[in-house]
């Protein structure tokens, strides 16, 4: 592994894939929420357009699934989101056209039924692993993780239980 990833606080990956990496900034003056600058992963160019859309899509409610007091799959924009992708692949359009007020489903009406599920496989959670530089799970990252490539910021809110 190239030197540079020693120094990442957190590294993403999806299927085994190193997607990012995280290193956090020196001084957390904003406590809970910790930031922290990406570092693009060796795999990240194949898996840039999913990782642009899902951060555009800009959930309100995402899911950290290794947190002990994280609350239901079921009660996240996440699952909302990927119940209305997995609809809209499967008939081509959804029940609840509200969803697509935040512009959610928009760029996915004229995708190729390949590229949405592939996008639908990028969005499952249990693909995804951030591990802390110690090697263990990272509880408090959100999965999938959502990266800003252009700022390239990230930032998570540390639980207070």
């Amino acid at each position: 592994m190239d030197e540079a990833f020693n120094e990442l606080d957190i590294r993403l990956y999806f299927d085994d894939e190193l997607i990012a990496g995280i290193v956090l900034d020196d001084v957390q003056d904003t406590y809970p929420w910790y930031q922290g600058v990406i570092v693009d992963g060796p795999a990240l160019g194949r898996w840039r357009t999913f990782a642009e859309a899902y951060h555009h899509a800009d959930l309100e409610f995402d899911y950290c699934p290794h947190h002990p007091h994280e609350g239901s799959y079921d009660e996240t924009d996440l699952a909302a989101y990927v119940g209305a992708l997995t609809e809209l692949h499967q008939t081509g359009q959804t029940k609840d056209a509200c969803l697509d007020d935040d512009g959610w489903l928009t760029p996915w009406t004229d995708a190729q039924p390949e590229q949405l599920e592939g996008y639908l496989r990028f969005l499952d959670f249990r693909r995804w692993r951030a591990v802390a530089r110690t090697g263990e799970i990272a509880v408090e990252i959100p999965l999938p993780p959502s990266l800003d490539l252009t700022t390239r910021r990230f930032s998570f809110r540390v639980s207070a239980s």
